[in-house]
């Protein structure tokens, strides 16, 4: 596998998270991770991830949790250069929860939720009406399978 500095095109999640203890965020604690994407905020991602895929061929997605710094990212990359590195992140901080956007060459910035970005790109995008010719829920599964999860400081 290879290592995130040995990619230019990383986005990385601004360092003045709060950094918490770790939280099991079982049923039975009744502590929630909600810094987790939700079901509902999953299935936005997936035509997200699918409808950049439509648009730009070759699109890939990356997923990490990060129960050490309370967050959850998504980052889609091109290999080809053909799409804009991009990463949408949500944090749970001070403030509560937080959503955050950024492509490969800008700091991330706050937005309201992710629609506020994957309601514009799709719409730019426009997609078929009929999602079974471009929604790829069989891709999104690979990257949530493959996701990082990450639960204290690693060193390399």
């Amino acid at each position: 596998m290879e290592h995130a500095s040995e990619h230019a095109n990383i986005v990385p999640f601004p360092s003045a998270a709060q950094k918490t203890a770790l939280r099991t965020g079982d049923a039975s604690s009744g502590i929630s991770n909600e810094y987790e994407f939700t079901e509902q905020e999953l299935t936005v991602l997936c035509r997200w991830f699918s409808a950049m895929k439509y648009a730009f061929p070759g699109t890939e997605g990356v997923m990490i949790v990060s129960h050490l710094e309370n967050y959850s990212a998504i980052g889609l990359y091109n290999r080809t250069g053909s799409a804009p590195n991009c990463l949408i992140a949500k944090h749970e901080g001070r403030e509560g929860i937080l959503f955050f956007w950024s492509t490969e060459f800008d700091r991330p910035r706050p937005i309201r939720d992710l629609s506020e970005i994957i309601n514009a790109h799709i719409r730019a995008i426009r997609p078929p009406r009929n999602e079974r010719g471009w929604l790829d829920v069989a891709g999104w599964l690979r990257v949530y399978a493959s996701r990082l999860i990450t639960t204290q400081l690693q060193v390399v």
